[in-house]
């Protein structure tokens, strides 16, 4: 997690330098608002735009093989209606250009057949800044739209065409300067629909999407995506393997390591190569979130 220009990277985490901040005058609600994000770097050529980087300018044709929906976690943006109540306190700060982040999010999404998403982590830039009520909104030509941060500031960048035709900005609810912003590539398969054959296949579909966003300059150096993890916040948990409805094994998760907010975890990690049979059903503990290592 983590790297790329105007940013600075170490893993599938890349820092964004975005421009300076503008805040966004909003005209007073005579009908409710919306809300959501968007953006990140630049890219240089067609087919290659940055890894723990930003997006290329050139997004390929989506594959025909699309993932079944119902195992996919929601990845395109959501539209969230601003009521009169909490108008006040929506983002006004430009943090970014959507366009870049758009293009970037595009490539992942469409070379990875829906696998893994692009992400951006919010970090303070300050001292006296905070992320801990953060709130983000992806604005065009229309009313902005909000977009859902998770915790540690980690929000999927939403696809949308339209706004990014429109050049559309990112927009936050702090002061200038005071957030920045690292890229996470993140699996986006539903936690019930994980089996050994899919381990396998997201982190080879993640591995391309990577190389897909890398500038070709930059592949070289740039970090490789070694293994996809189960990890939990404590020690002792552990995974189970199933086929039908018999154990076949538990697995500790034990490896420490660390997630896409720098928290300590502890995982079981499987790099693509594992002798267990693909049918075999992952069965997570309910604490359990899925890395990209």
């Amino acid at each position: 997690m983590r790297r790329w220009i105007g940013i600075a990277c170490a893993g599938w985490l890349c820092a964004v330098s975005p421009g300076h901040a503008q805040e966004v005058q909003t005209a007073p609600p005579a009908a409710p608002a919306h809300e959501q994000p968007a953006a990140l770097p630049q890219q240089d050529t067609a087919p290659a735009p940055a890894q723990d980087v930003p997006a290329d300018p050139a997004a390929p044709a989506a594959p025909a093989d699309e993932p079944v929906a119902s195992e996919l976690l929601e990845v395109t943006p959501q539209s969230v209606k601003v009521t009169a109540s909490n108008l006040a306190a929506a983002p006004r700060v430009r943090f970014t250009a959507y366009r870049d982040s758009y293009l970037t999010a595009k490539k992942v999404w469409q070379v990875s057949r829906g696998n893994v998403v692009m992400a951006l982590r919010l970090i303070p830039a300050k001292l006296s800044a905070t992320i801990d009520d953060v709130r983000v909104a992806l604005q065009g030509d229309g009313a902005p739209m909000a977009i859902k941060v998770g915790e540690g500031g980690v929000f999927i960048v939403p696809i949308n065409d339209e706004i990014a035709a429109q050049d559309g900005s990112f927009l936050v609810n702090k002061g200038r300067g005071e957030l920045t912003a690292n890229m996470v590539i993140q699996p986006a398969v539903a936690r019930d629909a994980w089996t050994m054959a899919r381990v396998a296949q997201v982190l080879h579909d993640a591995r391309l999407a990577v190389h897909a966003i890398t500038p070709w300059y930059k592949r070289l150096f740039a970090s490789e995506i070694r293994s996809l993890a189960f990890c939990a916040p404590e020690r002792g948990s552990a995974l189970q393997l199933m086929q039908d409805q018999q154990l076949i094994a538990t697995l500790p998760m034990n490896d420490a390591a660390v997630n896409d907010i720098n928290q300590p975890v502890y995982c079981k990690a499987f790099d693509g190569q594992d002798k267990y049979p693909g049918q075999y059903r992952v069965v997570l503990p309910e604490q359990a979130t899925v890395l990209l290592l």
